[in-house]
């Protein structure tokens, strides 16, 4: 095997502090009670809208999901009995819940606020509406928890099809990059690619933020693509839809001539449609790689030229022999 992977990481939860962090400027999120809670742990990527449990029922609260007030429930609060009031919150702030969001920068009742801070929940404001809130919250955190690992190879975007070349060290895989890259295509990741699986079901590759849109070439050493490229040369990240081994060519070894071979590559569960260049002098590998960058965007859009030329001698085969019978 030449394919390297390593660091595999499946994150189960993450801190309403980390939340903050990462949302606080897209959100204009603002903290209403003290920073104590924002150790708390979040689990789940849905979010709840506690409209329901405000009115009394909690035979089905989702407390352990990010509770969003937006002016449905802003409204409720501010019209219901100070009875009700008493009854209903007291049993509320038992339940463990992760945090409280108010949308659209609507004033919280004292009242609730205080019962908040004084359980610990921590209480955020945005100027922004309920749902774009609830949306972007749930993407941020889908993509915190999605599990994640990192490969050995360059990641790229060629003809809008994300593209890794796998290989042992040696083999060409920056080099390539690089005419690939001077041929228009776009840089992702070099050397160590990260990989995240989105939705469940979509890997997606970036770079770390270390090394970001940097290349090590051999016989040149560190190069920066931004800086000598421009910014259209690269991108952050990238679905990854085709990956390209790259090996040393075998002397005697039988290779795939006619594309009929249908090999997948296993990237955290999923399968991607995986092809294997023999490399040895004389070949053009970015021309390659770039024709099988086109062959798998023809695929994805419902044309596999190998088994429809394969179909269409079977078919003038048939013909013949009846013709022959005849």
């Amino acid at each position: 095997m030449t394919e390297v992977k390593k660091n595999l990481i499946s994150k189960p939860s993450m801190t309403v502090q980390q939340l903050y962090d990462g949302l606080r400027d897209e959100l204009h999120l603002r903290l209403l009670t003290k920073e104590d809670g924002l150790n708390r742990r979040i689990r789940s990527s849905e979010i709840h809208r506690p409209g329901l449990a405000f009115s009394g029922f909690y035979d089905y609260f989702a407390y352990d999901r990010i509770q969003i007030l937006g002016k449905t429930e802003i409204t409720y609060l501010s019209k219901v009995s100070e009875r009700d009031w008493r009854r209903n919150f007291e049993k509320f702030f038992k339940y463990r819940i992760p945090c409280m969001v108010v949308a659209k920068n609507q004033n919280m009742p004292r009242d609730l606020l205080a019962r908040a801070e004084a359980a610990g929940v921590p209480v955020f404001k945005s100027v922004l509406k309920t749902s774009t809130i609830a949306s972007r919250i749930t993407v941020f955190i889908e993509d915190f928890l999605a599990p994640e690992t990192t490969y050995h190879g360059t990641l790229l975007d060629i003809y809008g099809v994300g593209t890794i070349l796998l290989g042992e060290s040696g083999v060409g895989k920056s080099e390539c990059a690089l005419e690939l890259i001077t041929r228009g295509h776009r840089l992702v990741a070099d050397d160590a690619v990260k990989i995240r699986l989105v939705g469940g079901h979509v890997p997606m590759g970036f770079s770390s933020q270390i090394i970001k849109h940097h290349m090590e070439i051999r016989g040149l050493g560190i190069i920066d693509v931004t800086g000598m490229f421009g910014a259209g040369a690269v991108r952050h990240r990238k679905r990854i839809s085709l990956v390209v081994t790259l090996e040393h060519w075998r002397k005697g070894f039988e290779y795939d001539r006619l594309g009929m071979d249908d090999l997948t590559f296993d990237i955290l569960g999923v399968g991607v449609q995986h092809l294997k260049i023999p490399v040895k002098p004389g070949r053009n590998i970015p021309v390659l790689i770039e024709a099988a960058a086109l062959s798998q965007r023809s695929k994805a859009m419902g044309r596999n030229f190998p088994k429809e030329l394969n179909e269409h001698l079977m078919q003038t085969m048939s013909g013949l022999r009846r013709a022959k019978k005849k």
